[in-house]
C-alpha cells in the first residue's frame, strides 16, 4: 500500500523501513512501559502471546515502519487507509498515521523529524494525510502542528485497547499545502 518494501527512507539523523521480525524484540522493549503505550491508544501488552498477536497485526500489510537511529529501534509509525469526510477529498486515496517514539528518545526531536519525513513520502502517493492525538498530550500535538498539520476536528472514539471511549484531535496535511 505505502510502496516501500524492499527500500528504506531517510532523514538528516534518522532511517526507516517496514518493520520485520528482526524487530520484534527491541519492539516489546519500547512498548513495555504505559507512558509510551497509553497516548497511542493502547496498553502494554500483558503476555508474550498478547505482544505476538500485536506484532503480527502491526506488520500483517507492510504499513509499519521502523523509525532506527544508526542502528537501533527508536519507535514506529504505522499507515492506515482513511476514508475523508472532507468533499474535496472525496474518492481520492487517503491515509492517517500513528506514531510511537520510545521513552529514551523523546523530546530530541526526533518525532518532528520522522513525521515531516514520512509525510512527505506519503503525499507523494495519497492526496491526503492525517494525524491524530488526544487532547492531554500536549507532545503529539506540537510535533503534529510543527510538522505543517491543521487542526480539522475533534471526535469520539472507543479505544478498545485502553476499555475507554476517548476524544481525539484530528489533523490533515494535504498533498498540495505545507
Amino acid at each position: 500500500m505505502i510502496g516501500l518494501e524492499g527500500k528504506s527512507l531517510f532523514s538528516s539523523r534518522l532511517f526507516y523501513r517496514l518493520l520485520s521480525g528482526e524487530d520484534k524484540e527491541a519492539l516489546a522493549e519500547i512498548l513495555s512501559e504505559p507512558e509510551v503505550t497509553e497516548p497511542a491508544g493502547f496498553r502494554v501488552a500483558k503476555t508474550r502471546e498478547e505482544f505476538d498477536e500485536f506484532f503480527t497485526g502491526l506488520t500483517a500489510y507492510n504499513t509499519a515502519l521502523g523509525i532506527y537511529l544508526r542502528d537501533t529501534l527508536i519507535g514506529y509509525v504505522h499507515v492506515n487507509k482513511e476514508i475523508s469526510d472532507d468533499p474535496a477529498l472525496k474518492d481520492k486515496p487517503c491515509v492517517s498515521v500513528g506514531f510511537v517514539i520510545g521513552m529514551p528518545w523523546h523530546r530530541q526531536g526526533f518525532g518532528a523529524e520522522m513525521l515531516e519525513t514520512v509525510t512527505d513520502y506519503l503525499l507523494t502517493r495519497f492526496a491526503a494525510c492525517y494525524a491524530d492525538c488526544f487532547p492531554e498530550n500536549e507532545a503529539s500535538r506540537k510535533t503534529i502542528e510543527k510538522c505543517g498539520y491543521r487542526y480539522v476536528e475533534d471526535y469520539s472514539f472507543f479505544f478498545p485497547g485502553l476499555g475507554e471511549e476517548k476524544t481525539c484531535h484530528s489533523y490533515v496535511r494535504l498533498a498540495e499545502s505545507k
